[in-house]
């Protein structure tokens, strides 16, 4: 028979630790500090911290995907059930349709800025100079 499994205990044990050191770095305490007190050397009192900002951020991800679950299907309820009122001509539900869309689109993030990578070459300048010319002349012949 084998030796007993403490894994949970010394888990939790771990857990508090990361708890406790967490919580002292939010008042400002040094690793060292913390480390001192949780009878750990500096470094391993930092990596108590991260590693439970780590799960904390797991933890929130899952949450949030959760709610944005839950929201979905909010709007989806909501625009199952008012687009026949908008079909009927109904504004106020035209109006309320096209919010919950909205929510929609920034739940997907389908309103999020585009990142475009636009290099600035010696011809680019040149052609835009050109076109600044052209309405400098346009402008002052009074087209």
């Amino acid at each position: 028979m084998g030796a007993p499994n403490n894994n949970s205990a010394s888990t939790t044990e771990v857990q508090f630790r990361r708890h406790t050191a967490v919580e002292l770095r939010r008042t400002g305490m040094s690793y060292v500090a913390i480390g001192e007190h949780l009878g750990v050397n500096r470094k391993t009192a930092w990596r108590y911290v991260q590693d439970a900002l780590i799960e904390r951020a797991r933890e929130t991800a899952t949450d949030r995907d959760a709610l944005v679950g839950e929201q979905i299907v909010v709007i989806e309820t909501v625009l199952e059930g008012l687009l026949p009122k908008v079909a009927a001509g109904d504004a106020r539900a035209a109006e309320v349709v096209l919010k919950a869309l909205d929510r929609h689109a920034r739940l997907f993030g389908l309103d999020a800025p585009v990142q475009i990578k636009a290099e600035l070459t010696n011809e680019r300048v040149s052609r835009v100079m050109q076109l600044a010319e052209q309405l400098a002349e346009a402008a002052g012949s009074g087209q």
